[in-house]
């Protein structure tokens, strides 16, 4: 037996071993009715999640967003694309990006997101804002952003980035 071998098996056996231990230490809790029958109830989990599909005279998009976590207060919210040209060749997609969107209560968010575009690079965007003050009528946020292009036809592009205080009311 070749040490490949046994080390693709000892790879299996080691995946196996941890998929058990996770399936073994996941609490099951049983309920029993009237009349003496046992039921699992199993966790269940709903978030919204959406796919959307779109179709155009110059290609097809398909994208999907959802929440990826939501506990104590912390929510993460991620999405994805893919966009493809009907005049471009291969099977490639022509655009691809993402979004992850963070909130914390109604005070602080923040968001990071790439989109790149064949032949065209690469966008990067990184944002945040905290709120300082807020009463019934006015609030005050910081806000800092960062941004930047890289490679396509022009080249990396400089960074664009800024921190401001915003002020926002209700009259």
């Amino acid at each position: 037996i070749c040490k490949r071998c046994t080390r693709t098996k000892m790879k299996y056996f080691v995946l196996l071993a941890v998929v058990v231990t996770v399936a073994a230490a996941v609490p099951v809790d049983v309920v029993e009715d009237e009349e003496g029958q046992q039921y699992y109830l199993v966790p269940v989990s709903r978030e919204k999640r959406g796919t959307q599909w779109g179709l155009s005279g110059t290609g097809a998009t398909v994208g999907h967003s959802g929440t990826i976590a939501n506990s104590g207060g912390h929510r993460l919210d991620g999405g994805a694309y893919a966009g493809k040209n009907f005049g471009s060749h291969g099977a490639r997609p022509d655009q691809v990006g993402g979004r992850l969107d963070y909130s914390h209560g109604s005070r602080t968010s923040a968001f990071a997101s790439a989109d790149h575009a064949r032949h065209y690079g690469t966008d990067v965007n990184a944002g945040v804002r905290h709120n300082v003050y807020q009463n019934k009528n006015f609030g005050v946020d910081v806000t800092g952003q960062y941004g930047r292009h890289y490679g396509g036809p022009s080249g990396t592009g400089r960074a664009s980035s800024g921190v401001g205080v915003v002020g926002h009311g209700t009259f």
